[in-house]
C-alpha cells in the first residue's frame, strides 16, 4: 500500500507539532534529564546565556573553559543559585509567553558593572 504525498505531509506536520508541544511543555531540568542539554559548551563565557552559565556552574555541565572563567562571569552578572534553580524549573512555554508579553523576570541594570568616570575636584 503506497502512502500519498499529502498523507506523508500530514504525518510529518503532526509529528512536528507534537514534538514542539512536548518540548515547550518541558523545563530545562527535564531536557537535561532527556539528554538534550548534555553537549559541551564551547562559547566564550561572555557570550554564554545565563542558562548556560547556570548549567555549567551549578549543574555541572561540561565546558571547554576553566571554572575560574565561568565563576568570574557568574559574579559579573550577579547570578545566584536561587535564580538558577528557578530558571532551571521554569517551563519553556512560560518563558516564551513572558517574552511575547514583555515581562522580564531579570532586572536589567544598564552598565551596572561599567567603570564610572571620575569627577573632577571642585576648586
Amino acid at each position: 500500500m503506497a502512502i500519498t504525498k499529502s498523507a506523508q505531509l500530514v504525518a510529518v506536520t503532526l509529528f512536528s507539532v507534537f514534538t514542539f508541544s512536548a518540548l515547550t511543555g518541558c523545563s530545562s531540568q527535564q531536557t537535561q534529564q532527556l539528554g538534550l542539554r548534555s553537549s559541551t559548551v564551547t562559547s566564550v563565557p561572555q557570550q554564554m546565556s545565563n542558562q548556560e552559565i547556570c548549567d555549567i556552574y551549578v549543574h555541572g555541565r561540561d565546558s571547554v573553559h576553566t571554572r575560574f572563567a565561568i565563576a568570574s562571569e557568574w559574579n559579573r552578572r550577579g547570578l545566584s543559585i536561587k535564580y538558577c534553580k528557578d530558571k532551571n524549573q521554569e517551563l519553556f512555554i512560560t518563558t516564551l509567553a513572558k517574552t511575547l508579553v514583555g515581562i522580564s523576570s531579570e532586572t536589567k541594570k544598564e552598565n551596572a558593572n561599567a567603570v564610572q568616570p571620575v569627577q573632577p575636584v571642585a576648586k
